[in-house]
């Protein structure tokens, strides 16, 4: 039944948007879209260029929200011309909804005079504070105790060896 009843949210959701927008991922040439603090979100579609754009976004399952008005204009999208000569469209991917509460959930949607995107479900990782890492050295392991000191012996039986090596040979003379 909790599927059927998320199936049929997501169809409302898409039904009532007038453009699609998501969290942008590997596919787009990022490492990732979610980040601690940061969310990179798809600009909308070229069709829009040259409009003002609003975001709003509240915490998921609470009622506060934030409403950023005008926060940038749709970009161009500009046409250029691939190596086998065909027709490129190319455009600034993304953009960034920084400082976010770090491992919460939010809900994102764009809003271009009276149109609206879908609604993007995300969630920003859980960052650690870096007071929390330790930076003392590391327990040293067996092996590495045990390589240390075959190769100080064998240092130590060279150096005699050499010292041995230019005593004799200097007695020749």
């Amino acid at each position: 039944m909790l599927t059927i009843l998320l199936f049929v949210g997501t169809l409302l959701n898409h039904a009532n948007a007038d453009f699609d927008t998501d969290v942008l991922n590997e596919k787009d040439g990022v490492v990732s879209g979610i980040l601690s603090d940061s969310v990179l979100l798809h600009l909308p579609p070229c069709s829009f260029q040259g409009q003002n754009v609003s975001l709003q976004y509240t915490i998921n399952n609470t009622v506060d929200t934030w409403t950023l008005e005008n926060i940038f204009t749709v970009p161009p999208c500009e046409k250029t011309t691939g190596t086998e000569g065909n027709s490129l469209v190319t455009r600034r991917i993304g953009y960034k909804v920084s400082d976010l509460a770090s491992g919460t959930t939010y809900r994102f949607q764009f809003q271009i005079g009276s149109n609206k995107s879908n609604t993007v479900l995300a969630t920003t990782k859980a960052g650690q504070h870096y007071s929390g890492i330790d930076t003392g050295l590391p327990a040293r392991s067996g092996a590495m105790v045990v390589i240390t000191v075959i190769l100080s012996v064998a240092m130590f039986i060279l150096m005699v060896a050499l010292t041995i090596t230019i005593v004799l040979s200097n007695d020749e003379d």
